[in-house]
């Protein structure tokens, strides 16, 4: 049994424990340190996923309140590589670092099948072991640091350092302390601030994995949620038919090649097969956790999200809907239930089928944009038994056809045929329409609720469009300038949304062809965020409006962007935040100090970048660690 064991530091690997447990014991070989942690001169020194833990619980001293499953969770990577791992499998590691499997480990967590490489060095942080000399009196491993992928350090935002300690060194026993000697920093680092924020945004969700304990899921969740937010972001259909060229593409726009290959995780958007559609299409099959951190940080899922929320694509949103048959006791009440998505191939969209208890069927295709589109109906399959029987009472009571057709919520001829198709008598002559019978009064004093008016009004316009094909926005506007107005005044969207199109001279295109304009714009748009990031005077904040400005389309990247998927994701990887725009601005001022011979004060580099007082304190930190990471790399 132990008479001591150190306190493990915070995020100290257990290796480093050990390590610093050979030191202060004043063992002469390593075979006897072995032999007092866990009673046996056989077993290995392993970095990442130890065994044997239920021995080393059983030789701490009296007193020690650990356990193996603390140690596992708060001091090795087993929280990291069995994140993703199904229940079963992850119980199975974690029951092989307890007891005597530990050869077995690297199998079952999948990482002799993994395409990324373990490292080949312990690595440190050069501002951790800074900071961990002047708290502790002494330097110690960082679990965080020893991750494969994981090239910055989370909390100095700084590149991490290859130590001249292997990780499988020559003695298997050997367990070797951070220290002076073994941590020096030789060849500075210098990556590109795009990859850097890339590398930072990995290395958190990792710590995230690392300090939180989430719920075991099966693989096929995981492909679930993806394949969610795909549909979400139009990458594939409701039937989960992925468009793997555009995703690949915007996958590889996100993160930049470069960056990928460091990560190695390289993705070949001409290839039937590679581990981004592997994961979403194999079933079984576990993928490196970094690889799920890239897919999710990339479609924007959040690892709480990932793990704990359920993630559907729903584009009508949440039932119940409203029932949208005029006919009924219940119109525009919440009481559909029953909805059914489809997938449209002629229009490429999701189409909702609605069908309310009263037998009235309408469907509309999606996604749902705002809370209105929940009132919009596309098409009209069964109009049910309430509201047959009401336009037979409407008949009967001998109203104009006209009259019965704005009760009903629908157009003349609907009520015309459908009367027909009941056999109902009625005193409408052939003919007519009742085509110049006043509907209504489009004055502001004109009774009845808004959804009324508004579904009528709607009605005659389309009528106004039916009977006049070829004719353009303004000359139907000449021709019922009272319904137009009233249109206009309370129904824009639909309106302008229901109307023909501008002409054009010499262009016989009515649809404005996307694809091609996304694909004609995402260049230059990387030509202006390119010149932007190179240009050596003060920088200008990189945002969507000021980039539409450079290049004269400001309004279509701010209304139109949803429909530019490739520009979109793009954009979304290069914007920045008030924040991280005044960082770079720092880091620019630190540069241009520099230049001048000028010494790094806080006060003069927030005065070049020209930081307003009240931001200030909101990037202190940030500062504080720049001016740091300047002391280090000078």
């Amino acid at each position: 049994m132990l008479s001591f064991f150190p306190v493990p530091y915070e995020d100290e690997i257990l290796y480093s424990v050990f390590a610093r447990y050979h030191i202060r014991s004043g063992n002469t070989s390593f075979k006897s340190t072995i032999n007092d942690l866990f009673g046996s001169t056989k077993i290995t020194a392993v970095m990442d996923l130890p065994s044997n833990l239920n021995k080393l619980i059983e030789n701490l001293p009296v007193g020690s309140k650990y356990t193996a499953e603390y140690l596992i969770y708060n001091h090795t990577l087993y929280p990291f590589y069995a994140a993703f791992l199904p229940p079963g499998r992850a119980k199975e590691v974690l029951d092989s670092m307890k007891m005597d499997r530990g050869g077995g480990i690297y199998t079952r967590i999948g990482i002799m099948a993994s395409s990324i490489t373990l490292n080949q060095f312990l690595k440190f942080c050069p501002a951790c072991i800074e900071e961990d000399k002047q708290r502790y009196g002494e330097f110690y491993w960082h679990r965080i640091h020893q991750i494969p992928g994981i090239f910055v350090c989370p909390k100095h935002y700084i590149p991490i350092y290859d130590s001249q300690v292997p990780v499988r060194g020559y003695n298997k026993h050997e367990y070797k302390s951070a220290n002076e000697d073994n941590c020096k920093v030789y060849d500075v680092i210098n990556y590109p601030d795009k990859i850097i924020e890339k590398m930072i945004n990995i290395a958190q969700d990792t710590e995230v994995l690392l300090n939180r304990i989430f719920e075991k899921k099966e693989i096929e969740w995981f492909k679930e949620q993806y394949l969610a937010k795909l549909m979400e972001m139009g990458f594939a259909t409701i039937n989960k038919s992925i468009s793997q060229k555009e995703f690949i593409k915007s996958f590889i726009d996100y993160y930049g090649e470069e960056f990928l290959r460091l990560v190695q995780s390289e993705v070949n958007a001409d290839s039937e097969t590679n581990w981004l559609m592997d994961m979403l299409r194999k079933k079984n099959k576990t993928s490196h956790p970094i690889r799920h951190l890239l897919l999710a940080r990339f479609l924007g899922i959040s690892i709480d999200d990932l793990f704990n929320k359920k993630l559907d694509y729903k584009p009508f949103g949440y039932g119940p809907w409203p029932c949208l048959n005029k006919s009924s006791d219940h119109y525009l009440q919440p009481v559909v239930t029953d909805m059914k998505v489809t997938y449209g191939a002629d229009v490429k969209k999701p189409i909702g089928t609605f069908k309310c208890s009263c037998g009235f069927v309408y469907s509309r295709s999606g996604p749902d944009m705002t809370e209105d589109a929940r009132h919009k109906i596309g098409r009209i399959k069964a109009f049910g038994s309430i509201w047959e029987a009401r336009l037979k009472e409407l008949v009967e009571e001998n109203l104009t056809m006209r009259e019965v057709a704005r009760l009903l919520g629908v157009d003349p001829n609907t009520v015309k045929k459908y009367a027909r198709k009941l056999g109902l008598a009625t005193y409408w002559k052939k003919g007519n329409n009742d085509d110049n019978e006043s509907l209504v009064n489009y004055s502001k004093g004109a009774s009845g609720n808004d959804y009324d008016k508004r579904d009528i009004y709607r009605n005659e316009w389309l009528n106004l469009l039916k009977k006049n094909p070829g004719k353009g926005k303004t000359e139907l506007r000449q021709m019922d300038k009272a319904l137009f107005t009233w249109l206009y005044r309370n129904d824009r969207e639909w309106l302008n949304d229901n109307s023909p199109a501008k002409k054009r001279v010499n262009n016989g295109y009515i649809r404005v062809d996307w694809n091609s304009r996304d694909k004609e714009i995402l260049p230059k748009v990387k030509d202006v965020v390119k010149n932007m990031l190179d240009s050596k005077d003060k920088p200008e904040r990189i945002s969507i409006s000021k980039i539409g400005s450079k290049l004269g389309i400001r309004a279509l990247l701010e209304k139109h962007l949803d429909k530019l998927p490739r520009t979109k994701a793009y954009l979304d990887s290069v914007k920045e935040s008030d924040k991280d725009f005044r960082i770079r601005r720092i880091k620019w001022a630190i540069q241009e100090l520099e230049k001048e011979g000028q010494e790094l004060k806080e006060w003069r580099i927030l005065r070049k970048a020209g930081i307003r007082k009240e931001y200030q304190e909101n990037i202190k930190i940030e500062l504080e660690i720049l001016i740091g990471q300047n002391k280090y790399f000078r």
